[in-house]
């Protein structure tokens, strides 16, 4: 099934421990702050929470992307390792907004009545789609890039 809503599920291994893994994840992301102000580059790669072995994060950007992945995830242990096990999926508010707007041009597309407006329509839909759906994994290939980094998971290779 093909998923109007981009998310995606993956998952990180390392080598370090539940426990050592669990810091070093506490050790990139700082709490959440309701406004950034300034050009301040003295922070952490993400914000969020961390509460035991679950965690709900996002990165930390100096630009404006709507469509900035939230992660929300478990550290798993897998005896002399861990797994962090992630859903990346968009903000819930942009979410509905995006449901809004899609059902909105369908619906004034259905109503028009005029078949000759559906190739006007159609574009726009797509336009809609692709260009967010494309900011979405943009974001996301950055994302899953800093946390490999950071968790050395290229030291670590599976048989």
């Amino acid at each position: 099934m093909i998923a109007l809503v981009p998310y995606q599920k993956f998952e990180i291994k390392t080598r370090l421990e539940l426990e050592s893994a669990r810091q070093k994840l506490a050790e990139i992301v700082e709490p959440r702050k309701l406004m950034r102000f300034g050009l301040s580059r003295n922070h952490n790669l993400f914000e969020g929470e961390i509460e035991g072995t679950s965690f709900k994060i996002s990165r930390i950007i100096h630009y404006r992307n709507s469509f900035l992945p939230i992660l929300v995830g478990q550290i798993q242990d897998d005896l002399d390792a861990s797994t962090l096990q992630i859903v990346a999926r968009p903000h819930w508010f942009v979410i509905l907004l995006w449901t809004f707007f899609a059902v909105a041009v369908a619906s004034g597309g259905l109503l028009a009545g005029d078949r000759s407006e559906v190739w006007v329509i159609l574009p726009v839909f797509l336009f809609f789609y692709v260009v967010p759906t494309a900011a979405f994994h943009f974001e996301l290939y950055k994302v899953k890039k800093l946390l490999q980094e950071k968790f050395e998971t290229d030291r670590y290779s599976l048989p």
